[in-house]
């Protein structure tokens, strides 16, 4: 009852009605009692054969003949807004309004009606003089949290739509706005981080994650590798890395990042899942039981994940914990910063954060102490106790980057909580299979089978979404299956020429496949559309190169030089270009410049 007017009108219906039952001892002092009677009479049968259209006219006539009556005003409204016509539905509620202020369904309606007609301030003031919001009425609060979200009061939309949700429960319109305000809700975090601190390590973090997801594996390790060299112990940059390097296959690698990532926060799921799948291919199953137990605990329900555990289990044959036992006998009771990282160290997250929420009654201005209990809660899934401690971190470090980058983290993992109870409302949504497939792709395992598969249901609920296609291809392309990821990416293209991430993708199959001439035209019109994106740059130059267009190909790399002078591999790419071009001297002086670059 909550969104469409379809909805609602059960909820206006009960107030018409009772509105009938009161309305036939009203004194009369305009026309004859019998008149009157009749009418309402009338109104009733038309209720009953649920003919809002003949509902309508009656109130309106009651209205003319008693106009200072504030439930034939009323009715009129209801009736009015039950028929879509809002401004006409305003005039009457207002003037119901101005005669009982405190009447059931006036305010709250005539606030409805403001915001279909898109006076989200008028809307603000009349939701929240409403009785009903005072009572806490779902339905308030919801058109409540929808007015705040279109006025850009992100926080304010949130409390609205949460305590909504926490009165009316599962309803799919509720669950869709919550899910789309804590999605911009991140957005607005993750942008100030990237306004304030472009060139922080978290920013640096942020970009890398963006860029992987996209496919541009070698900027990704590129703003890493600076991140890490600025702030090594900064969670989540070996974590990432870890992931470009798996999704290459270079799993050694990728092990040995995963490593660094617990070393720095024990309780990263995903690098206990990486490393247990790694040490159990390995033949190591005792030391993968540790990672695949703490991971089991912390982590989503995944049934691999289990099957991991499963098989590690029957291998060791003991329920031994080797990555706990490893630190010897539990100790460290007293609520103190040691202490609580102790536990922490070990993957306790909930004894870590007893002695964390007791230390900061003591030391509320412990930032590190406020932090690390964050993290706890995020590993123990109590997001919004963890969002409530980053907000009062900022409230003592403003714009504090590593802050700013969890905040938006922790409000993109409340948008994908709400989207998996909208799928098991509303699961023929294309948006919802979309974002599905999107936390599949993100998952710990990376689990791109089942993300293709919900992207292909996405496809098939609504195929002219150019974006559904372009996350069909770029699984694949990640799969390393590009045949089979170019028919997708030139479907996406067929809807959206100007898709650039699409263009990106198809232009790196054709180099790679060896069609240059295809290659620069996919390209060309990635960077038009994209321009910031580097690795598209790269890929132009080198296709253009490859085709004998020597001399625009070495543009493209001085240009990409001008913003990044130290990048050994610009350096080593344009010396191979003058090669080709036949300048050999400046050729020499390139590949000086990067082996000098290399070595340091």
């Amino acid at each position: 009852m909550l969104l469409t007017r379809c909805q609602c009108a059960p909820a206006i219906c009960a107030l018409l009605l009772a509105g009938v039952v009161v309305l036939g001892v009203v004194p009369q002092r305009v026309v004859a009692q019998q008149h009157v009677d009749d009418l309402l009479s009338d109104l009733g049968k038309a209720h009953q054969e649920q003919d809002h259209a003949r509902v309508q006219a009656l109130y309106a006539e009651l209205a003319r003949l008693q106009p200072d009556n504030p439930q034939f005003q009323r009715g009129l409204g209801l009736a009015r807004y039950l028929q879509g016509d809002f401004e006409a539905a305003i005039e009457a509620l207002e003037r119901a309004a101005s005669l009982e202020s405190d009447l059931p369904g006036v305010r709250l309606y005539l606030g409805i009606s403001y915001y279909r007609t898109n006076r989200f301030s008028e809307a603000l003031v009349e939701l929240g003089e409403a009785p009903e919001l005072r009572s806490n009425d779902p339905t308030a609060r919801y058109w409540q949290g929808a007015a705040y979200r279109a006025l850009g009061r992100l926080a304010e939309a949130i409390s609205a739509l949460e305590a909504a949700h926490a009165g009316a429960g599962a309803n799919a319109d509720l669950l869709q706005l919550l899910t789309r305000s804590y999605s911009e809700r991140s957005a607005e975090w993750l942008s100030r981080l990237l306004s304030v601190a472009p060139k922080s390590p978290p920013a640096r973090l942020l970009k890398a994650e963006e860029l992987a997801m996209d496919g541009a594996e070698d900027a990704a390790l590129k703003e890493l590798d600076t991140a890490l060299d600025e702030a090594p112990g900064l969670i989540g940059l070996h974590r990432i890395k870890g992931q470009v390097l798996w999704s290459r296959e270079e799993y050694d690698k990728g092990a040995d990042e995963f490593r660094l990532e617990l070393k720095n926060d024990p309780l990263s799921v995903e690098s206990h899942v990486r490393l247990g799948a790694f040490l159990l291919d390995s033949g190591d199953p005792a030391a993968a039981l540790g990672h695949l137990r703490l991971a089991r605990r912390y982590g989503p329900t995944d049934e691999r994940v289990s099957e991991l555990f499963e098989q590690a289990l029957r291998a060791v044959g003991t329920p031994r914990n080797p990555l706990v036992d490893a630190h010897g006998p539990q100790t460290a009771s007293e609520a103190s910063l040691p202490a609580a990282r102790h536990h922490y160290r070990r993957g306790e997250a909930d004894e870590a954060i007893a002695l964390l929420e007791r230390f900061l009654d003591v030391r509320p201005e412990s930032m590190e102490a406020r932090r690390m209990l964050a993290r706890c809660q995020l590993a123990e899934g109590r997001i919004e106790q963890a969002v409530e401690q980053l907000q009062r971190i900022l409230a003592g470090i403003r714009d504090d980057p590593e802050t700013l980058y969890l905040l938006g983290k922790s409000y993109e993992r409340l948008a994908s909580n709400t989207a998996e109870q909208l799928f098991k409302l509303d699961p023929r949504s294309s948006g919802i299979r979309l974002l599905r497939g999107e936390a599949f792709e993100r998952s710990p395992l990376y689990d791109f089978d089942k993300a293709l598969a919900e992207f292909r249901a996405a496809r098939e609920l609504n195929p002219s979404d150019p974006g559904v296609h372009h996350a069909i291809g770029r699984v694949l392309f990640k799969m390393q299956r590009f045949d089979e990821a170019i028919p997708p990416l030139q479907a996406a293209l067929a809807l959206n020429r100007g898709h650039g991430l699409a263009n990106y993708l198809l232009g790196k199959i054709q180099l790679l496949q060896g069609d240059r001439s295809a290659a620069v035209e996919s390209l060309r019109a990635a960077v038009e559309a994209r321009p910031g994106l580097a690795d598209a740059q790269r890929d132009l130059a080198r296709a253009l190169v490859l085709e004998g267009q020597h001399d625009e190909g070495i543009r493209i790399y001085k240009n990409l030089l001008e913003t990044d002078a130290a990048d050994p591999s610009l350096h080593a790419l344009l010396a191979a270009a003058y090669r080709r071009a036949g300048r050999m001297q400046e050729a020499k002086a390139e590949a000086e410049k990067a082996r000098q670059l290399a070595a340091e």
